[in-house]
Order: structure tokens, then C-alpha cells, then sequence
């Protein structure tokens, strides 16, 4: 079911493309910020109870909703994982934006490239230089990748429609709390522990479906920091899988770097129908 999920999500995306802020995300804004309101007294424990209510919870109950359904009909559990996982991506979107703002950059029009990279999730960016834009642009590609593809892809891999939602729903969590008290802090830490794993998996991935040696290459040299973070791990590997250098590099890596989450995207799709195949 996992396998057929994903991979009907992935071709429905593609056909009919979800495009954010839905309607969702809107009320789910409201609603975090009624449980911030309400459940921030400062301390790790008041984030981490407030976590629970704004995502375990609502993660919680479209789980055991999808169990029923694929207890009582194969079909109906399949189209509800599917329906759950697609609320949770936007693929094609990354895509759009993607050939947008490289069009803007080629042009040499850094206002639209600005308001674009807000589209990405971006805060700051009047405060980017200018030759930086290209550099920053297909970061925020390979990190929207992650937060609104395969982190959502994995945890459904493994967890089914409760794993995509817990996910989908801390991303947002983790940029609209964000802040040094102990409250917010703590949400910070929950997403980079659901996106342990999935960073390296992807970082891994791209090096299979790019440059290889780069990649690692990349990757090793990162990892020898103390304590590299996921972004920096996401980055290290995705440049170097492109074959970017520490030059400004052109505006055609930002639909590279679109393309090459396409890719790892096949490698993925493969190994789940492997799985599959191998009843597992």
C-alpha cells in the first residue's frame, strides 16, 4: 500500500498540482498560533506538549482514520494515504518556482528574484547580496525539497499517513516558532531529529543521481565539523552533486537542482517498488 501510495501521490502532483498556502495551511496557521497563545510558558516541556497538540495529535488521528479504512477495504486505505500524502506535498510547485526564478535571475531582475525566494520560505532577503542570489536560490530549492518532498516521503515510507503528517505539520511549526527561548527552541530540536534521517538518505541520493565523487566529496568535508547541521549536511551534498564550485554559480543550477530532486525521486520510487516486490 506504501509503495502505491507514493507513487500515485507523486503522478497525481504532477497532473494536479498543489499549490501553497492552501486553504489547510491557512486554518493550521491559525491554529498554531492559538496553541502557541496558549501553551507557551517559556520551558522544553511546554514546546514539547505544545508539539504534541499542534502535530502529534491531529498526525495521530489521520493514522488510526487510514487503519480503519484499509482494515475495512485495501482501496479505501490506499486513496486515504494517498489524499493525506498529496495535502502534504508540493513537487510540481518547487518546480514552477523553480524555472520562475531562474528566468528572473538569467534577466537580472533581483526584485522578482527576491519575491520569489519569499515564496521559498525565505525571511531576510533584502539583507542577500546580489552575488549571492544564485547560491542562496538553489539552496532554498534543495531545502524545500526536503521539507515539502522527502521529509513527508520518508516518514510516510515508514510510518504510513500518520509518519507524512507529523512531519508536514512540524515543518511550519519549526518557521513560525522559531526563536532562542527555551519554548521554541525545543520544536527546532523535534525537526531536526524527524529530518535526521531523511537528509542523509537524500544527500546520498543526489550522489547516485549527480556527481558522485563531488558529492561525497562534499559530504566528508562537511562531516568534519563538529556538529554539522542538516541543512549544511543538504547543501554540502546537493552542490556537489551539481558540480558547483565556491564561485557564484549560473542561474541554470537553480532548475538543476530542481531536476536532480526529480531524480532522486525515481531512485526512491525504486526502492520502494523493490520493497514491494520483495514483500516487504
Amino acid at each position: 500500500m506504501i509503495f502505491w501510495g507514493a507513487l500515485l501521490t507523486l503522478i497525481w502532483d504532477q497532473l494536479s498540482p498543489l499549490h501553497r498556502p492552501t486553504q489547510f495551511d491557512r486554518l493550521f496557521v491559525r491554529y498554531s498560533d492559538w496553541v502557541l497563545h496558549h501553551f507557551n510558558a517559556g520551558t522544553h516541556s511546554h514546546g514539547l506538549l505544545a508539539w504534541t497538540v499542534a502535530a502529534l495529535i491531529p498526525a495521530l488521528l489521520v493514522g488510526l482514520v487510514g487503519l480503519a479504512l484499509g482494515e475495512s477495504n485495501y482501496f479505501l486505505g490506499l486513496a486515504w494515504g494517498a489524499l493525506v500524502l498529496y495535502q502534504c506535498l508540493g513537487f510540481r510547485q518547487i518546480s514552477q518556482l523553480a524555472d520562475e526564478l531562474q528566468s528572473a535571475l538569467h534577466r537580472g531582475d533581483q526584485k522578482n528574484a527576491r519575491l520569489l525566494l519569499v515564496e521559498f520560505g525565505l525571511d531576510n532577503v533584502d539583507a542577500i547580496p546580489a552575488q549571492e542570489l544564485n547560491r542562496v536560490a538553489v539552496a532554498q530549492v534543495l531545502q524545500l525539497g526536503l521539507s515539502r518532498v522527502y521529509g513527508p516521503l520518508f516518514w510516510f515510507m515508514l510510518l504510513g499517513p500518520f509518519g507524512a503528517v507529523a512531519h508536514a505539520l512540524s515543518t511550519p511549526l519549526a518557521e513560525r516558532w522559531r526563536g532562542d527561548t527555551d519554548f521554541r527552541v525545543m520544536i527546532g530540536r523535534i525537526l531536526n531529529l524527524l529530518d535526521w534521517l531523511p537528509v542523509r538518505l537524500l544527500a546520498f541520493s543526489f550522489a547516485i543521481v549527480g556527481n558522485f565523487e563531488e558529492a561525497m566529496l562534499s559530504w566528508r568535508s562537511n562531516n568534519s565539523d563538529d556538529t554539522p547541521s542538516n541543512a549544511a549536511i543538504l547543501q554540502a551534498a546537493g552542490f556537489g552533486a551539481l558540480g558547483m564550485d565556491d564561485t557564484s554559480p549560473d542561474p541554470d543550477y537553480v532548475s538543476g537542482a530542481a531536476a536532480l530532486l526529480k531524480r532522486a525521486a525515481l531512485v526512491w520510487l525504486a526502492l520502494l517498488g523493490l520493497l514491494w516486490l520483495g514483500g516487504l
